[in-house]
Formats: C-alpha cells, structure tokens, sequence
C-alpha cells in the first residue's frame, strides 16, 4: 500500500512537530518491498534520540532508539507510526 501524498505530507508534518528532521535527501531501499522509497528522519538529545524509516512505497515504518551518547541502537519491534504520532 503505497502512501499518498496528503499521508506523508501528515506524517512529515506531524514529526517536524515533535522536533524530527530528514536525515539526508536520498531515497534508501526498502528490506520489506526491495523499493528505493525510504525516507529518514532523526531527532537527538542529551538522553538519547530515535531514527524513524518510512518507506513510501509499501508504507512499512521502521525506528530505532538509542541511549545517552548515541552509541547503540536497538530496533523498536512493535513500532506504529500512527500510534506514535498521536
């Protein structure tokens, strides 16, 4: 399920909201659809900090969070872009 227009623009508004910003301009690929459609964003703190994946193409969102010092990161399993954005 491809995302719209309106959806990412929703969701981009919503995350520069809470202080996130596009990590690069480039377009990674995708491990769930193999697509050149994913889109970074990052935000980081004196606590720690998260990086969020988007994937326009089949709509699979993906984050990792990391500690104080940003020296490891662990993938979020559960993660829904929806529910965080609420």
């Amino acid at each position: 399920m491809a995302l719209t227009q309106n959806e990412l623009d929703t969701y981009e508004y919503k995350l520069r909201k809470r202080g996130f910003r596009r990590d690069d301009v480039l377009l990674h690929d995708c491990p769930d659809c193999r697509a050149k459609a994913v889109l970074t964003y990052v935000i980081a703190g004196r606590s720690g900090g998260r990086d969020i994946r988007l994937c326009m193409e089949c709509g699979k969102a993906r984050s990792w969070r990391s500690v104080a010092g940003l020296e490891a990161r662990e993938e979020d399993p559960g993660f829904d872009l929806a529910a965080f954005l609420r």
